[in-house]
């Protein structure tokens, strides 16, 4: 991918490699890890080093224990609000720092002073965000200064990644004002961008879109936050550009990144691997339905918010032969690729449906649930994409 960057002297700080990962196997993973409202991103290079961008509102020591990391390179604090760096302290604390860096904008919470006496009590080296790259291994940070004025959310330091054709950039709770400020400094086309400001209206423009071209977009959202996050707007735009994951829904996510640009995306909800949606099975659509004996009907707009009623939404598939029909291991997705798996054991017998709920309950033989924590079918419109165990299209339906 081009990168269009535009009057910016770099300063390097290099995090040597201890090791060489040959280039045919070798991947950079960028972790998105569910902290509810908050933002926190692990970083690892095929070499092992890591960054850790934001640290949430509370402990995340327990989930980086659990990804196996036992040394940090580089902690960075997009800035000083409360969800993005309430859990930094305890990580300073407790695994071998080598480099802080943050945005130089104090704030008054005791969240913040906290967080600034461990920095000064631990060993690690303190850098400011200016214009500079962080080689981890071989996996490039550039930071991106934010401007000298404005309030914390457009005080945000950004990051590009990059490995190879495999770009990402992280912006922080960047609103408009800094997205503009960004895309005047130079931003690059990338595979994937994290959505400024946990999805808000605010974080996101037609014109950020377009610089920055994503592949890829990942919210980090809290389920019910009473922010309203992420904005139906927004979504809708992300939506319109690229394929969305989302921690309040999805969970954990990793990303992992080849140098040829290609990715793959794994989930705590379910292992969903390359982005593409497989391709349909025939060339009509509609003769995969007729061909399949089933109808596909969709539930989208439950009574009240639909986040608040989550099996009032749901999708119902009615086998139209005189033969029962096995559905396990098809899947059910919709077009941001938020899927169900039915159990092995799964069928529907003739003439008779099933029920598949977005939320939560007890599975039995026709009601089935797809476990997330917010809604997925879009009210506005969407596209629910059924598919065998071998992911051929057997069914596609969209409104």
């Amino acid at each position: 991918m081009s990168a269009r960057w535009l009057g910016i002297l770099w300063l390097v700080v290099a995090l040597r490699a201890s090791s060489v990962v040959a280039q045919d196997t070798a991947r950079a993973d960028l972790i998105f890890l569910d902290v509810g409202q908050g933002d926190a991103v692990l970083i690892r290079s095929p070499e092992g080093k890591t960054a850790l961008i934001d640290a949430g509102g509370g402990s995340i020591v327990h989930l980086l224990t659990a990804l196996g990391v036992d040394t940090i390179d580089l902690g960075l604090a997009s800035h000083p609000h409360a969800d993005h760096i309430g859990g930094m302290a305890e990580v300073l604390r407790t695994f071998a720092v080598r480099y802080y860096l943050d945005n130089g904008a104090t704030h008054p919470t005791a969240t913040y002073r906290s967080l600034m006496r461990q920095v000064e009590r631990s060993d690690v080296v303190y850098l400011e965000a200016a214009a500079r790259t962080i080689a981890l291994g071989s996996v490039t940070l550039r930071i991106l200064p934010p401007p000298a004025e404005g309030d914390h959310n457009n005080r945000s330091v950004g990051v590009v990644v990059e490995y190879g054709d495999f770009w990402a950039i992280l912006t922080g709770d960047s609103e408009w004002a800094e997205l503009e400020h960004f895309t005047t400094l130079g931003v690059p086309d990338v595979t994937v961008l994290k959505a400024a400001h946990h999805g808000s209206a605010n974080g996101v423009t037609e014109a950020w879109l377009a610089a920055t071209g994503p592949e890829v977009v990942v919210i980090s959202v809290g389920a019910g936050n009473s922010y309203g996050h992420p904005h139906p707007g927004a979504l809708s735009r992300y939506q319109a550009a690229a394929t969305v994951y989302r921690t309040d829904v999805h969970g954990t996510i990793t990303i992992r990144g080849a140098r040829d640009g290609t990715v793959e995306v794994g989930t705590a909800a379910e292992a969903v691997g390359p982005v593409e949606m497989p391709a349909p099975a025939a060339a009509n659509a509609e003769s995969a339905v007729s061909a399949a004996g089933m109808d596909l009907s969709l539930h989208a707009d439950a009574p009240g918010n639909d986040h608040y009623n989550l099996n009032g939404e749901y999708v119902v598939l009615r086998n139209t032969t005189s033969v029962s029909i096995a559905i396990g291991g098809w899947t059910l997705c919709d077009l941001a690729r938020h899927c169900y798996t039915f159990p092995d054991d799964a069928r529907i017998g003739p003439a008779d449906s099933v029920t598949v709920f977005t939320g939560s309950g007890p599975d039995d033989p026709r009601h089935f649930y797809m476990g997330f924590r917010a809604a997925v079918w879009n009210n506005d419109g969407d596209v629910a994409v059924l598919a065998d165990r071998a992911g051929r299209v057997v069914l596609r339906y969209a409104y």
